[in-house]
């Protein structure tokens, strides 16, 4: 037994299915009613500082970097034959424990406010936590 990438036993529309949930966390996140006004707040941006920025170039990165990490957490998951639990636990694990921990370190020495560093890493390790949960769903 040993570790073996699951190309061909990929379940493809999990990827997608866990993709557009942390996508859908995202946007209400950071919407204008969520978490928005803080994030700029802790950011120093304005509007139209978001406004003049290369969204293509932006989301574009995003979504690509979304969808590798989507597809390495899938083979992760799939390389353990992870179910509903175990997709659960490998997500937040790797989300709170290995994401947030890793990030959050940058925050600090750069000086940056704390609040910023719970907004995005909350974000990052419940959406990584989420995908986990919904492949290991379609898995089990």
């Amino acid at each position: 037994m040993g570790f073996e990438w699951g190309w061909a036993d990929l379940n493809w529309i999990a990827v997608i299915v866990a993709f557009a949930a942390n996508m859908a966390l995202g946007f209400v996140s950071y919407s204008p009613k969520g978490l928005l006004p803080m994030w700029k707040e802790d950011m120093g941006m304005t509007d139209e500082t978001i406004k003049s920025a290369n969204m293509v170039k932006t989301f574009g990165g995003m979504v690509v970097l979304l969808i590798i990490a989507t597809i390495s957490l899938a083979l992760i998951i799939g390389n353990i034959g992870g179910g509903l639990e175990e997709g659960l636990v490998v997500g937040a694990v790797i989300g709170f424990g290995i994401a947030a921990g890793n990030a959050v370190p940058h925050y600090l020495f750069g000086q940056q406010p704390i609040r910023l560093a719970v907004i995005n890493e909350l974000n990052t390790a419940i959406g990584i936590t989420l995908s986990g949960l919904i492949i290991g769903a379609f898995n089990a």
